[in-house]
């Protein structure tokens, strides 16, 4: 029994050191980013008066609990560095760090997708949405193949 439990360790311990190693496996393929790795995106979707009016538009329609449900999730996972980071992985193929990862897992997949997919309909994300959607599961499946039962 005990050469099972060492066997197991010792992949958990190799997958995990070769997730480390290769970064660029964070998507299958060869799907390219949708926004240029290389540039920050605050100052892609800089704010202005009437993109805010727009999205506050677009949370108006959506229902109070839904919205709320949302906010707290972008809280609970991290807040706003977890939400660049997986937002940045979505949209350029950067990793997610372990760490937000790990909060992603913490708060579950539906919290993931509610507040993933209200970004989407954004002013500044929705041209991206068609592609950026399906992106989502696989943001969650990476980060659950890393950081697993933590």
């Amino acid at each position: 029994m005990k050469t099972n439990n060492c066997v197991y360790m010792a992949f958990l311990l190799i997958t995990t050191l070769v997730l480390f190693a290769c970064p660029s496996l964070a998507f299958e393929g060869n799907e390219k980013p949708l926004i240029d790795p290389n540039i920050d995106l605050d100052s892609t979707f800089a704010r202005s008066p009437s993109t805010s009016e727009y999205d506050r538009d677009v949370l108006n329609k959506q229902s109070k609990e839904l919205v709320e449900y949302a906010g707290t999730c972008g809280e609970m996972m991290g807040g706003i560095k977890c939400n660049d980071e997986v937002m940045s992985e979505i949209l350029q193929n950067k990793p997610t760090s372990r760490y937000c990862c790990m909060k992603m897992m913490i708060y579950g997949q539906e919290c993931h997708m509610v507040l993933r997919n209200l970004f989407f309909e954004t002013y500044y994300y929705k041209p991206f949405a068609s592609k950026g959607r399906p992106r989502i599961p696989k943001v969650w499946n990476r980060c659950s193949a890393e950081v697993g039962g933590f």
